[in-house]
């Protein structure tokens, strides 16, 4: 059998050695080319994430003082809103409306804690966990029935703004104990739907806790001034409307035989009406009883039956200007000319005078309602507040809850 000969391998030419170096050099620069193209996307992919998650969420939504609102808090904080209207059975008609009252909100809430570090008010933990104890009907020092209704910790019953405090209904005495571990458990029902259905956390809904209890505190410190007796008169008053045109006769679905029907009214011009407010007023001069005429012949339905009677009163406390300076102008025991306001013309008698008396509950609470408002209003006024709020900054539509 012949021997096979090997075939030996060709020498490689230049030529062919300088189109290998060539394709080697052009397969070299199509893989850098590839991997630095690969290093920008990756780039630009780490970029964009890194904005979403980190940069974005960090940036001021507004600044107050100096003091940054991040988008990651006010985004939760509009949320937290959307989760309060959906717990209320209420749709969130107007989210845009919504979230710019939040950022409001945000925004006195920064400048309320600015005025609680400067006056030395602070909130202890311990404060934070009795406030949030209330809010679900539990006491620690009392035995505690279970509540009648479930607690709603997003009600407000504080008078300061944005508070949290839920009013409780009283149970019968026989009602079953609302123990510490009933408490806890419906404490940890709701922080769990309070982070699925807005992302807030608990701590983040301590610091809203701690935020209603500086308010609270700001609140008793700025109106501890604001004075509870004050100038008031006791005073009497016979009305005599002005009724033109005539008033129509209200009539009624069924008519009822039975039933006494109330007279209409006869129409009375200004004239007549302040001709009969004289003739009143002369009685009076000649010694007739003040509280007999308001009874014949005052028109104001709520207070002619005791003769015309209207208890003490304050300035400004809803009286009509001209009635209340009237009253304030006489002293006890002097009697009134006819004096015309919006609803007619009053005979006012004042029976008594006291510069110092102690004033009621609703006006005390109206006029430290008035001095805490307008100090607030001069904190805004004060502040350096910069916004940056954009439709973009809304988180997403609301979850359906």
């Amino acid at each position: 059998m012949a021997k096979r000969i090997e075939k030996q391998p060709r020498e490689e030419t230049k030529k062919q050695a300088g189109y290998r170096r060539k394709d080697q050099e052009a397969n070299r620069r199509l893989m850098f080319g590839l991997l630095a193209v690969g290093v920008v996307l990756l780039l630009i992919i780490l970029a964009g994430v890194i904005q979403e998650l980190v940069l974005k969420p960090r940036q001021p939504v507004a600044t107050v003082n100096g003091q940054r609102i991040s988008l990651q808090d006010y985004q939760k904080q509009v949320r937290f809103n959307w989760f309060q209207t959906a717990q209320q059975g209420e749709p969130v008609s107007d989210p845009q409306g919504a979230a710019l009252q939040v950022l409001d909100q945000m925004i006195d809430i920064q400048l309320l804690r600015e005025q609680a570090a400067q006056r030395g008010i602070t909130v202890t933990e311990e404060e934070i966990t009795g406030r949030i104890e209330e809010v679900f009907g539990f006491y620690r020092e009392t035995p505690t029935p279970w509540p009648t209704s479930t607690p709603d910790p997003n009600a407000t019953a504080t008078p300061v703004p944005e508070g949290t405090v839920a009013p409780t209904s009283t149970p019968a005495p026989t009602a079953t104990p609302y123990t510490e571990e009933a408490f806890l458990e419906q404490y940890k029902t709701y922080t769990e739907q309070l982070k699925t259905g807005s992302g807030m956390t608990e701590t983040d809904w301590r610091l809203l806790v701690e935020s209603d209890l500086l308010q609270s505190k700001l609140y008793d410190d700025v109106t501890k001034d604001v004075p509870t007796t004050g100038e008031q008169v006791h005073a009497r008053h016979i009305l005599i409307a002005i009724r033109t045109p005539a008033p129509e006769p209200v009539a009624t679905a069924v008519p009822d035989p039975a039933a006494t029907a109330t007279p209409t009214p006869a129409p009375r011009t200004d004239a007549e009406a302040l001709q009969l407010a004289q003739e009143i007023r002369q009685r009076l001069a000649a010694g007739e009883d003040f509280a007999a005429l308001a009874t014949q012949f005052s028109d104001d339905t709520g207070s002619a039956a005791d003769g015309g009677d209207l208890g003490w009163f304050a300035r400004d406390e809803g009286l009509v200007k001209e009635f209340e300076d009237a009253a304030f102008a006489l002293q006890p025991g002097e009697t009134s000319e006819p004096v015309l306001t919006q609803f007619g013309y009053h005979i006012i008698r004042v029976e008594e005078r006291e510069t110092d008396r102690e004033l009621n509950f609703y006006t005390v609470y109206q006029n430290k309602q008035a001095a805490f408002d307008q100090w607030l209003a001069d904190l805004r006024s004060a502040a350096t507040v910069e916004r940056n709020w954009s439709l973009d900054k809304l988180p997403p539509t609301p979850l359906p809850y």
